[in-house]
Parts: structure tokens; C-alpha cells; sequence
């Protein structure tokens, strides 16, 4: 299993090749521990920008709540779904505590081309993954 820093500096280096926040947060959270399908990686696009740009629930935290997803979900109705309910709540309490909020428009105003956007959202999915990374090995 891969450390919480190479899960961090893969999230890194999806983001500098073009991902956005959740595809990165996504893929960061889930280096070397989960496989992926090409339609998950499809499936964490729209959610970045705060769910397609409309500045809502930070990319970054849905990208790594989807990787606690991936990782502790259930694939049936019988499984139990509250082992990765109680990750992600752990997941947002602690985003909220650090970041004050977890809705894109409060923790990263402005145009979302200019470089201090930009390095804004880049520090908020690496902060993500590494937080993720965290209540997984938790578990």
C-alpha cells in the first residue's frame, strides 16, 4: 500500500496533467489501494467546480469522498453502508475544521482560470487526499 505522501503527489501530478479537482482528489485517494474502472474515472468529471462550476460542494471533497467510496462502499444492498458514511462525515468534519467550509464558492472565490484559483483548488484536493488517505488507513 502506497503512503499518504505518494497518494498526495499522485493527486498532484493528475492535477498538473489537467485533471480537475475531483478527478484528481479521486484517483489521489485511491493510488494504490483500489483499481479503478474507466467509468469512475468518467464519473468524478462533473463534479468538478463545486458539481460543474456552480461553485456548491467542493470538488476536491466529493472527488476524495468518492475514493472513501471506492474503497469502503458497498456493491449490494446488503452490505453496510454506514462503515463508509461514518468515513466520509470523519472526512467532511475534519475538511470543515481546517478549511472553515466545504462549499467552492467560500473556499475559493474569483475567476477559476486566474493562478491564485488555481493554486487555491490545487492545495484544497492535495489537502483532500491527504485527509482521506488518513481515515482509510484508520480502517
Amino acid at each position: 500500500m502506497p503512503s499518504e505522501e505518494e497518494c498526495v503527489r499522485y493527486a498532484a501530478e493528475c492535477w498538473e496533467s489537467g485533471l480537475n479537482c475531483a478527478e484528481s482528489a479521486l484517483r489521489g485517494v485511491c493510488h494504490g489501494r483500489r483499481e479503478l474502472p474507466e467509468v469512475a474515472l468518467r464519473m468524478a468529471t462533473p463534479f468538478g467546480g463545486g458539481l460543474g462550476r456552480c461553485e456548491d460542494l467542493c470538488g476536491a471533497l466529493s472527488g476524495a469522498a468518492m475514493g472513501i467510496g471506492a474503497n469502503l462502499g458497498r456493491v449490494d444492498g446488503h452490505g453496510d453502508k454506514f462503515v463508509s458514511y461514518r468515513a466520509v462525515k470523519e472526512l467532511r468534519t475534519e475538511f470543515v475544521r481546517r478549511f472553515g467550509s466545504s462549499s467552492c464558492r467560500e473556499l475559493n472565490k474569483g475567476d477559476f482560470k486566474s493562478p491564485e484559483h488555481e493554486a487555491r483548488c490545487k492545495n484544497l484536493t492535495l489537502e483532500a487526499v491527504r485527509m482521506a488517505c488518513r481515515v482509510l488507513d484508520r480502517r
